[in-house]
């Protein structure tokens, strides 16, 4: 199978962007440069050859590759978790700018450890609570840590966080959590790539918004006075999280993402 070859098998497989990907694949998998491909066709190593056949099954390019970039991190990634995905990295960029030096968070439905992890490297002396029902997620997520120097400031809890809060009396200054968010009638029109991932880290109920409920009602009082509630949202959300913070008497601000499309629900105390 050469370069050519590839490009063609994953364009007929329906992947939108066949060129760019094969080059990828190569240069990832084979160490060549990647501005040489577009002018060279080298043919493809075993494992290769293996990786362009998954992704024209349209197995996600993350797990073909085994990795993922995410906002400053690598990450080691595979089917027990969803793929880091550009939108989260908003979500990491405000927790960044906004928990202070020192102080401690929660990463609740942790998945690839991604948020926590990369919240943890980039910003000082914090530590940090990361949580999922997944044992290989969260195992998967410990050693994402580890490969990301910060293992000694993150503690990894396999708990359902909808049953009782992690913590019975320390406060927290943020709670962080991308959870499931899509509706039950539209999981089923999903791509064939986002089919791959687990089924329970991407479902919320009939609206999509069981998750946020909850978490809402578990951990309000688990965080500190100035703190705050941090979760992603999908794009028709935003007014479900309002009536939330609502009832259960907490301000909300909606973020929306470059594409303007509403994307954090910020919960915090009202003053």
């Amino acid at each position: 199978m050469t370069l050519r070859d590839a490009v063609k098998i994953l364009s007929l497989a329906g992947i939108e962007n066949a060129a760019d990907e094969a080059r990828m694949l190569f240069s990832e998998l084979m160490g060549l440069r990647r501005e040489a491909l577009v002018f060279e066709n080298p043919t493809a190593d075993a494992r290769t050859e293996d990786a362009v056949k998954r992704r024209a099954e349209r197995v996600p390019f993350a797990y073909v590759l085994g990795y993922s970039y995410f906002y400053n991190e690598k990450y080691t990634v595979n089917e027990s978790c969803l793929v880091p995905r550009q939108e989260t990295e908003l979500l990491v960029d405000f927790a960044v700018k906004n928990i202070p030096e020192g102080e401690s968070f929660l990463d609740l439905c942790t998945g690839s450890g991604c948020i926590g992890i990369s919240v943890l490297k980039n910003t000082a002396h914090t530590r940090a609570v990361l949580a999922d029902l997944s044992e290989s997620a969260l195992s998967l997520a410990a050693e994402n840590a580890r490969q990301n120097g910060v293992a000694e400031r993150a503690e990894f809890v396999l708990a359902d966080v909808l049953s009782a809060p992690l913590l019975a009396s320390e406060k927290v200054f943020a709670v962080l959590s991308n959870p499931p968010y899509v509706r039950d009638e539209v999981y089923g029109s999903l791509s064939p790539e986002v089919m791959c991932e687990p089924k329970m880290a991407l479902v919320g109920g009939t609206d999509g918004a069981d998750f946020y409920r909850r978490l809402t009602e578990l951990y309000k009082d688990g965080i500190k006075e100035e703190g705050f509630i941090l979760f992603e949202i999908g794009f028709d959300q935003g007014n479900i999280l309002r009536d939330i913070a609502k009832n259960n008497s907490l301000d909300c601000e909606i973020i929306k993402d470059f594409s303007g499309l509403d994307r954090l629900a910020l919960l915090k105390r009202k003053k």
